[in-house]
C-alpha cells in the first residue's frame, strides 16, 4: 500500500498537480466574464452549458500544467540525479517511460478540453504546448528568451476559452507576473547562465513590446476602451491591490528563507497561489462576487494541497522539492 501511495504521489510531484489551482482559476475567469458579455453569445464558452464549459477548461489547465511540468522533468532528469536527486525521475520513483506517457497523456488532455471551445481554442492549445517545448528544450538556457517566453506563454493561456476576447488586462497581469516570478525564481537559484544586464534589458524591452501589443489589441478591439464601460471604474485598483499584495508577500518570506532554494520554491508556490488571488480581484471588480470568493476559495485549496503533499511525502520519503 505505502508503494502505491508512494508512486500516486511521485506522479503528483511529476506533474505539479497541487500548484494547477491558478492555470485552471485563469480560464474560468474567461469563462464567466465571457458569459456576461453579449458580444460573445454565438461562442462556444457562451452556448455550451456552464458546468461543461467549467470542466473543459479546468481539463485543459491542467492537462498543460501537468505536460510542461512532467517535460521539464523528463529533460532535466541527467541534471537532477546530479542537484535534484529526490525528483522522480532522479530518484528512480518512474521511469522515463512512464513520465513520457504521463507528458503525452496530459497533452491530449488538453487538446481534448479546448477543441470543445473551437479552432481557436485548440490552434492556442497546440501553440502554448509548442512554447513548452521550446522554452524546456532551449529557450530557459536563453534568460532573456525563456523568461519572456514564460510570460508570453501565460497570456496566451489565459485567452484558450475565449480567442476573441476583447478585455486583454487580465492576460497583461498575468504575463506581468509570470515575468516576475521567473524572474526572481532564475536569481534565487542561481540558475546558468545568470541574468545578465543584457538579458534584463532584453526582458523589459521585450515586456514594454508585448504590453502594447496585448493592451493595444484589446482597445482596438473594444471601440477604444482598455475598461468595459458597463463595470465600476473603483474595479481598475482591486488588481493593483492584488499585485501589491503579492510584492508584500516575497518581500517578508525571501528574507526569512533559510536559502536562496527556499526562497525560491515560496517564490513558485506563492506565485501559483496568487493567480487565483489575481482572478478574484478580475471578478470582484466586475461585480462577479459570487464566482470572486470561489476564486479565493480556490486559492485556500491550492495553499491546503500543497501542505497536505508536503506533510504526506514526509511521511513517505525525503521532502519533496516544488519546482516552478
Amino acid at each position: 500500500m505505502a508503494g502505491v501511495a508512494r508512486k500516486v504521489l511521485s506522479a503528483v510531484e511529476l506533474t505539479r498537480t497541487s500548484m494547477a489551482f491558478g492555470a485552471i482559476t485563469d480560464l474560468w475567469l474567461i469563462v464567466i466574464l465571457s458569459r456576461t458579455r453579449p458580444e460573445y453569445h454565438y461562442m462556444p464558452v457562451a452556448t455550451m452549458p456552464l458546468a461543461q464549459a467549467l470542466a473543459c477548461s479546468a481539463i485543459t489547465a491542467i492537462g498543460l500544467f501537468a505536460f510542461g511540468a512532467t517535460l521539464n522533468d523528463l529533460l532535466d532528469a541527467r541534471r537532477d540525479r546530479v542537484f535534484s536527486p529526490q525528483r522522480p525521475i532522479a530518484a528512480g520513483d518512474l521511469g522515463g517511460t512512464q513520465a513520457l506517457t504521463v507528458a503525452l497523456g496530459s497533452l491530449l488532455m488538453a487538446i481534448a478540453g479546448a477543441v470543445l471551445f473551437g479552432s481557436g481554442a485548440l490552434l492556442i492549445t497546440l501553440l502554448v504546448a509548442g512554447g513548452l517545448v521550446f522554452y524546456n528544450g532551449a529557450g530557459k538556457y536563453i534568460p532573456g528568451v525563456g523568461i519572456m517566453t514564460i510570460g508570453l506563454l501565460h497570456a496566451a493561456h489565459m485567452l484558450i476559452p475565449n480567442d476573441q476576447f476583447t478585455f486583454t488586462l487580465p492576460a497583461w497581469l498575468a504575463m506581468t507576473h509570470a515575468l516576475v516570478v521567473a524572474g526572481a525564481m532564475h536569481i534565487l537559484q542561481g540558475k546558468r547562465p545568470p541574468l545578465s544586464r543584457r538579458a534584463i534589458a532584453s526582458v523589459v524591452a521585450g515586456w514594454i513590446a508585448w504590453s502594447s501589443v496585448l493592451i493595444g489589441l484589446g482597445v482596438m478591439r473594444s471601440s477604444g476602451s482598455f475598461w468595459p464601460s458597463d463595470a465600476p471604474l473603483w474595479g481598475t485598483l482591486l488588481p493593483v491591490l492584488a499585485a501589491a499584495g503579492f510584492g508584500a508577500v516575497l518581500l517578508r518570506k525571501i528574507p526569512r528563507a533559510l536559502t536562496p532554494q527556499i526562497a525560491a520554491t515560496k517564490v513558485a508556490r506563492y506565485g501559483a497561489l496568487w493567480q487565483s488571488v489575481y482572478a478574484a480581484s478580475w471578478l470582484f471588480a466586475w461585480g462577479q462576487f459570487g464566482w470572486g470568493l470561489i476564486a479565493l476559495v480556490m486559492a485556500a485549496l491550492a495553499f491546503g494541497l500543497t501542505i497536505a503533499v508536503k506533510e504526506v511525502s514526509t511521511a513517505l520519503h525525503d521532502p519533496l522539492s516544488f519546482r516552478g
